[in-house]
């Protein structure tokens, strides 16, 4: 009786992943890849970045280091054969070939800030999308176990009310089972309510109503996993680099040149002459390129860097050991609950001897029977939790979907 039970719990359990499957999960199959670049696009679509009022800065010519200046002087003589001078001067301030090179670079750099930038959020949005698929994994295993125990129950409801109409059994027994039925239903709804919550916040990230049919990644490699080239390390790097260059360009190297185009007007009794000249002014760099300040200003910024690429190295370092650690924990446990498999079998079938028996200890019956449903929720939990920490491993490690 027992293996024709678990048979229709099989059954009732398959109908149900089914039934979940087409309303939830209709559309075409997707994979983690797939969710990934669903989510940059709709979180990407939600960003408005406004950054017209500085797109006119980039207007001056590239060689030109602020902005040009117009001065008009004009004399006047005083005495009646004295002359008269009109001046008018164009100063333009030229980047001195450092800043160009500075500028160069922090070009280069910013190609490199923008493609960590991108790798961080994809790590970002990798790490939701893995929170919620097993999340809702887990919820579907829990389900399962209470459809196996509301069958279980269910079977047990109709046999025990023809039983107490007969005054074969006490009704406590059968107010213990539906009491039990009736928790079940709140668990049932409670898990319900919680993959909904989990579906709608996928959906409001991606935009899809379809989850990936396949969540399960591989454990990646421990040599293979190389932290420098972490997101969040490769952004610590860029950014750093960045306000080196920033400071180097304040710095006395990166001077400009100043030269100034000159017309001149001069007007005297009996005689005027138009000039036009030309004067360049170049900064001669002694000593030092950086200030006292600037350089006090550099070795800070490099002790901070230095402190904080090591403290975020550390960190990863020991999240991924801890996580390896659990890994390892988890398939220990799943080896010694594989080998109980036995156990939970022989004692169903000591439960099904104690049933056709119709022992009077039915409440034993039940609670034994009920207690090996659960465990075996912990053997598929346990696997479930081996394959999610393989996916948590992989996010420590900086590796996207």
């Amino acid at each position: 009786m027992i293996n024709h039970y678990l048979s229709n719990v099989s059954k009732v359990v398959l109908l149900l992943l089914i039934l979940t499957n087409r309303s939830v999960f209709a559309q075409e199959d997707l994979t983690l890849h797939d969710s990934l670049n669903a989510a940059l696009e709709t979180q990407s679509n939600q960003i408005i970045m406004d950054n017209s009022e500085y797109i006119g800065s980039n207007a001056y010519l590239s060689w030109l280091d602020g902005v040009p200046s117009v001065s008009i002087t004009h004399l006047s003589g005083q005495d009646s054969l004295g002359s008269n001078e009109s001046e008018i001067s164009l100063n333009l301030p030229i980047k001195s070939r450092f800043l160009k090179q500075i500028e160069q670079k922090l070009q280069s750099n910013m190609v490199s800030l923008r493609s960590a930038a991108n790798s961080q959020f994809s790590l970002y949005l990798s790490g939701i999308i893995r929170d919620l698929a097993w999340a809702i994994r887990l919820e579907n295993v829990r389900l399962q176990t209470l459809a196996s125990k509301q069958a279980l129950l269910g079977s047990l409801a109709s046999q025990y009310t023809s039983m107490v109409n007969a005054s074969a059994i006490p009704q406590y027994l059968m107010l213990i089972v539906t009491s039990e039925l009736k928790q079940l239903k709140i668990n049932e709804l409670s898990h319900q309510q919680n993959i909904v919550k989990l579906q709608n916040k996928y959906k409001r990230l991606t935009g899809l109503h379809t989850l990936p049919t396949d969540i399960e990644e591989a454990l990646p490699v421990t040599s293979a996993i190389a932290l420098e080239q972490h997101p969040d390390v490769l952004a610590l790097d860029a950014e750093f680099e960045n306000a080196v260059q920033q400071l180097l360009g304040t710095s006395k190297k990166s001077s400009p040149w100043q030269i100034q185009v000159t017309g001149r007007r001069i007007d005297s009794p009996g005689f005027s002459e138009n000039q036009l000249g030309i004067g360049i002014e170049i900064p001669i760099s002694i000593g030092e390129s950086l200030t006292s300040t600037q350089q006090s200003a550099y070795s800070k910024m490099n002790i901070d860097y230095d402190i904080s690429k090591r403290k975020l190295l550390h960190n990863l370092r020991e999240l991924l050991a801890d996580l390896h650690q659990e890994f390892s924990y988890l398939q220990q446990k799943q080896s010694l609950l594989n080998s109980s498999a036995s156990t939970l079998q022989s004692l169903t079938e000591a439960m099904q001897n104690l049933r056709a028996a119709n022992a009077t200890d039915q409440e034993f019956y039940i609670r034994t029977l009920l207690s090996t449903l659960d465990s075996q929720q912990e053997l598929a939990l346990n696997l479930t939790f081996i394959q999610r920490q393989k996916a948590l491993i992989r996010q420590s490690a900086g590796i996207s979907l």
